[in-house]
């Protein structure tokens, strides 16, 4: 039996505190995630999408009404599959990068420290952002899984809902077979 592991945090002008809004400080040096084939976008859309369109309740995050849908972002898919893969490597779950050799933005940052949610995605070229998320698992087999997995933690359901995002992108890394098998990361954000 997989260990299911959820954890969900949203960054929003006036509820979160961050230096890099509204001008980034990065300058983004994107990581080199594989391409994703376009039958597997359009699949990770479609289910987003279909969540999106009925009201839900997220638990303890209240009802939220059908949300506009949303598309992809090829500058979030990077920044999710950054932080799965380091997630993979280094066996660390946590919505902070490792700081180690797969903390992608840690190393071409300079950092000296595990990169935040909000450091990769701007590292990843989206720095234009009023409102941004990120939803974290490990466990999961499948896209179907892990979507049903979100939709049962408040904290995801709520990211997944939000009517505020225009764009996702998110992405599994893992080996059948390892501990957690998959790690996954799915980034969200609205344009400033």
């Amino acid at each position: 039996m997989n260990r299911i592991v959820l954890f969900g945090c949203i960054a929003v002008l006036n509820a979160c505190t961050t230096s890099h809004y509204p001008v980034s400080m990065i300058h983004p040096h994107p990581y080199s995630a594989p391409s994703l084939a376009s039958q597997q976008i359009k699949y990770y859309i479609e289910i987003v999408n279909r969540i999106r369109a009925e009201g839900r309740s997220c638990g303890d995050a209240g009802y939220f009404r059908a949300a506009p849908p949303l598309r992809w972002s090829d500058a979030l898919y990077r920044s999710s599959y950054e932080h799965s893969r380091d997630m993979w490597r280094t066996r660390e779950f946590g919505h902070k990068g490792s700081d180690k050799e797969s903390d992608w933005t840690a190393k071409v940052q300079h950092l000296g420290y595990g990169s935040s949610f909000i450091e990769r995605i701007e590292n990843n070229g989206y720095t234009k952002w009023r409102h941004i998320a990120e939803n974290i698992e490990s466990g999961a087999r499948n896209v179907d899984e892990v979507m049903q997995h979100w939709l049962q933690s408040a904290g995801h359901c709520k990211n997944i809902m939000n009517p505020e995002f225009k764009v996702f992108g998110m992405a599994r890394v893992g080996t059948k077979g390892s501990k957690y098998d998959y790690y996954w990361t799915q980034d969200f954000a609205s344009h400033q």
